[in-house]
């Protein structure tokens, strides 16, 4: 899967496409809702509904080259939210960590919203 990340703002160099991994995942959908046990043996629900910012994505690919590994490093040093745009949809997210490399490198986005409807 190909995915792009780039600056919310102009930067001729803010821009990147990562040639990501199988083991690449755009994170869990899951509804704000727990389970709380009531005295009478059964239990009480309360449900909060879904959020795209409970999303954690990990992209994680093969290095291509000590520059496109600078540029990755460059965009987590330089901004707090960032474009992703994927093939499930474009978001804006903060990067929370880049862990470089020789044979893989992770990068872990925080979802703050999603920019497009499925």
């Amino acid at each position: 899967m190909r995915v792009h990340l780039s600056s919310l703002t102009f930067d001729p160099l803010g821009a990147v496409a990562i040639d990501c991994t199988a083991t690449t995942t755009l994170g869990d959908m899951r509804r704000r809702v727990n389970r709380v046990a009531t005295l009478d043996g059964g239990a009480a629900f309360n449900d909060f509904g879904y959020s795209e910012a409970d999303r954690t994505i990990r992209l994680r690919w093969t290095p291509k080259s000590p520059e496109h590994e600078a540029q990755i490093a460059r965009l987590l040093r330089l901004y707090a939210r960032l474009h992703l745009a994927t093939s499930q949809g474009v978001w804006i997210v903060a990067p929370e960590a880049y862990i470089p490399g020789a044979q893989q490198s992770q990068l872990t986005l925080l979802s703050v919203e999603k920019l497009t409807e499925d």
